[in-house]
């Protein structure tokens, strides 16, 4: 089975106190993570890790488990594995989260060196068959080359309007801040200005939007984005300013 979702999980009793000390304005772990993650995802896609679907790496402030235990654990049977962070890891992990704006760059090389270090110690496990060891620092280098954000034009629901004096352009967009969302920009053909850039999601956007879009059409001055094959599927759409 290939690797589909690789996502942290934060330390409940820490984030359920931190929440309501805020007044449940606290953003949690797996939001500010989920972007870094999805980058590395998409760096190695396809992968087969360990024959599970869902990687999650869970920090452990105060384990609420009476049988937790650091390391590396798989349920094949389920499809699932997951690493239990030490306690030192995920004290460090939250306070860097608390100061991200800050510090964001640290956070980002801190949350993608934990990703890398862990997958390549599973692959290790398994017999080293994707040879992790060595792509690891390829992929961090490239991630802050980029300052890890991403940009995928999809060009099948990237169109022209019909009378040719506008295209949108559909991409989504991966990276810490972003997580992962669609976004449209609206094209002026004869200068390449960008009319018209809109956000399909709030971000960051905390749900895989591989294969999320499913339709697009321009309707006059208006060009409709659909969202998703199965129930409930919507519609966005993004318009161009009336003096165009």
């Amino acid at each position: 089975m290939k690797l589909k979702t690789l996502c942290f999980e934060g330390d409940c009793a820490l984030e359920k106190r931190e929440k309501e000390k805020s007044n449940y304005c606290y953003v949690n772990l797996y939001a500010v993570t989920f972007g870094i993650a999805q980058f590395i995802l998409t760096e190695l896609q396809p992968i087969d890790l360990d024959g599970c679907g869902k990687l999650t790496i869970c920090a452990n402030v105060e384990p609420q488990n009476e049988t937790y235990e650091p390391g590396y654990h798989i349920a094949p049977e389920l499809g699932v594995s997951w690493y239990n962070l030490d306690i030192e890891t995920s004290c460090k992990l939250y306070e860097l989260k608390r100061f991200s704006e800050e510090l964001s760059n640290e956070f980002e090389n801190y949350v993608a060196n934990i990703i890398m270090d862990i997958l390549v110690e599973i692959d290790r496990v398994q017999g080293g068959k994707n040879s992790l060891t060595e792509r690891s620092n390829d992929i961090l280098v490239r991630m802050r080359e980029c300052g890890c954000e991403k940009e995928i034009l999809l060009e099948k629901y990237s169109k022209l309007r019909r009378d040719r004096k506008y295209r949108a352009m559909v991409y989504r967009c991966i990276g810490h801040g972003t997580g992962d969302a669609i976004r449209v920009d609206l094209v002026n053909c004869s200068t390449n200005e960008v009319i018209v850039s809109k956000w399909l999601e709030e971000l960051p956007h905390t749900i895989d939007m591989a294969g999320a879009v499913t339709k697009t059409a321009w309707d006059g001055d208006a060009f409709k984005v659909t969202l998703y094959r199965r129930y409930p599927s919507w519609t966005e759409t993004v318009k161009l300013p009336e003096n165009e």
